[in-house]
């Protein structure tokens, strides 16, 4: 019988696995104390590599490191951190437990060995996995839209028509779901939204369709909101890494530019009479209303007259230091406040002022569906523009690929957007 080649692929992972495991440990004594390793130590180690290597292929399995495919290398690459994580503290705990046989067994191993075989590990398979096509993400298609925009190229494609939506019902291992076309009915909205719990898979809107997706009304509720459900909505640890690189990138912050913040407040208050922070009404996710703080950067009162505008190019009302801290975006330092209280992100799309919000349909809906943020993908993709619809495919991107990676990449781009004084 003729054995399916994606099994001998996962044997050739496991076995190789198994001697890379113990490659790291030997290159980690190597680094720790160099040749010759220390008899006593090293007798340790291999007195009981045996069960160390069990304790770390069992974990890597149970984590899935070995399945037959995956949607992304980030997607492996947890799944090895994950894995290789709790093998070193159940191996730890094990040679504690049998410190009278292995006491010698000295435990900065370990963490020089975790490090190497995280690299080691993940490069490997990743490497195997690639050759093989089994990377791969696998999407339906539903209708006959446009999909470049947010499709990847090595992406598996099925394309299903509205009307035979009901197939998706077969797909098991679906790790997408693309809406090109409108939704003509509520039994297909229904069925769609009972396929994405179902299925646990994600629901992504072609972003030049996405206000002509479904009727205006269904069952009396709002279509938008409705979608919101699902748009935006990550798994609970994904959420919980986003939401400590938060807070953690937002005091860092704070405590660097503590000093900075002190003297533009000075600056502020010497130079044109009214307080230091400007407060205003914004709207974020789910539609609530906050209090978002910025220096002040306009005469006091600007807007009593004119009513809520939007800044224009050379705006009489902007102060001398206004115009400085607009320019490299300094104004926006106290919205890290509004990131610790949990109002904002770091990273989302801007927050938008209600009257503007009521204004212009394509900041509503899908725009509500995460946290506000200091930066995000339409500021480093695009020059600072007027117009709402602008930056609004960018915005819808950025939600539906929403990750920690992502948030990360997005935060390292602002830098030299700010610098070059490019973006919004």
């Amino acid at each position: 019988m003729k054995i399916p080649m994606v099994i001998i692929m996962q044997i050739i992972l496991f076995l190789t696995d198994m001697i890379l495991i113990n490659v790291g440990f030997v290159s980690a004594f190597y680094i720790r104390y160099g040749l010759p390793f220390p008899k006593r130590n090293f007798t340790s180690y291999e007195n009981s590599f045996v069960y160390l290597t069990l304790i770390y292929i069992v974990l890597l399995a149970v984590f899935g490191v070995y399945k037959s495919r995956f949607r992304s290398s980030w997607e492996l690459f947890k799944k090895v951190f994950s894995g290789l994580s709790l093998g070193t503290l159940l191996s730890v705990a094990f040679v504690y437990v049998f410190r009278i046989n292995w006491g010698a067994f000295p435990t900065g191993i370990f963490a020089l060995s975790f490090l190497i075989n995280l690299i080691l590990l993940f490069k490997f398979n990743q490497f195997v996995l690639k050759c093989c096509r089994r990377i791969r993400k696998k999407v339906a298609v539903v209708g006959k839209g446009n999909i470049d925009e947010i499709v990847t190229k090595n992406a598996d494609v099925e394309r299903i028509e509205i009307s035979e939506i009901e197939k998706l019902v077969k797909y098991s291992d679906l790790d997408e779901i693309v809406i090109c076309e409108r939704i003509q009915n509520e039994n297909a909205l229904n069925l769609l939204a009972y396929l994405v719990q179902k299925l646990r898979v994600d629901i992504v809107f072609s972003p030049s369709v996405y206000m002509k997706l479904l009727p205006e009304k269904i069952s009396g509720e709002s279509s938008i909101d409705f979608l919101n459900t699902f748009v935006g909505r990550k798994r609970d640890i994904d959420e919980f890494l986003i939401k400590a690189l938060d807070v953690m990138g937002s005091v860092l912050i704070l405590l660097v530019s503590t000093l900075l913040m002190l003297l533009i407040s000075v600056l502020i208050k010497i130079s044109s009479a009214g307080p230091v922070l400007y407060k205003q009404q914004r709207v974020g996710k789910d539609g609530k209303i906050f209090t978002l703080y910025k220096f002040r950067t306009m005469t006091e009162d600007a807007e009593k007259k004119v009513g809520p505008v939007l800044a224009q190019k050379d705006d009489p009302r902007v102060t001398k230091i206004g115009k400085l801290l607009r320019k490299t975006r300094l104004d926006e330092l106290p919205q890290l406040f509004n990131v610790l209280i949990g109002n904002m992100s770091l990273v989302g799309p801007r927050p938008e002022r209600p009257h503007f919000t009521k204004l212009h349909k394509t900041l509503q809906g899908i725009r509500l569906a995460v946290k506000p943020g200091l930066t995000g993908l339409a500021q480093i993709r695009s020059f600072y523009d007027l117009r709402p619809a602008h930056k609004i495919k960018y915005d819808y991107l950025y939600i539906q690929r929403r990750s920690l990676l992502l948030n990360l990449y997005i935060l390292a781009m602002t830098i030299p957007v700010v610098l070059l004084k490019k973006g919004q």
